[in-house]
């Protein structure tokens, strides 16, 4: 989706044709979880921090898998995070039971690979190039 991705805002969500909703797959354990809740944590103080931290993370995977609390904490306040706000989120109850109720909602609504793309009903499983999200996009015209 990140190769993709860029365009598709550019060409489709900037102009409110598209809009993009996340939903996480917590599918590798622990990492999932808390690289999911660091996204959430830093997404209540700023939409666009749920982003940034989100393909910060993405592109940094190999680093999620011995990631500490201190990583998340220090990756969200380099991105901007207010750190003693994003601390209260992903470490208190809160933030963790949206990231598991959301987890559970694509589970009900029968997501169980990633990336999945849900355009109006007609679903793209795994990654696929820039023309075939234009394609599904035209027929929503």
């Amino acid at each position: 989706m990140l190769g993709t991705e860029p365009d598709i805002i550019a060409n489709y969500v900037e102009n409110g044709q598209v809009k993009i909703i996340f939903w996480p797959v917590l599918n590798h354990g622990d990492p999932s979880v808390y690289s999911t809740l660091a996204s959430e944590c830093a997404g209540q103080q700023n939409p666009e921090l749920f982003w940034e931290m989100h393909h910060y993370l993405f592109q940094n995977q190999q680093d999620i898998w011995g990631a500490t609390r201190d990583y998340y904490v220090q990756t969200a306040v380099s991105l901007g995070a207010d750190q003693a706000t994003f601390e209260a989120c992903y470490d208190g109850p809160d933030g963790l039971a949206t990231v598991l109720e959301l987890d559970a909602l694509r589970r009900e609504h029968g997501v169980f690979n990633q990336p999945t793309f849900n355009i109006n009903g007609n679903v793209l499983a795994g990654s696929h190039p820039y023309d075939t999200f234009a394609e599904a996009f035209a027929s929503l015209e």
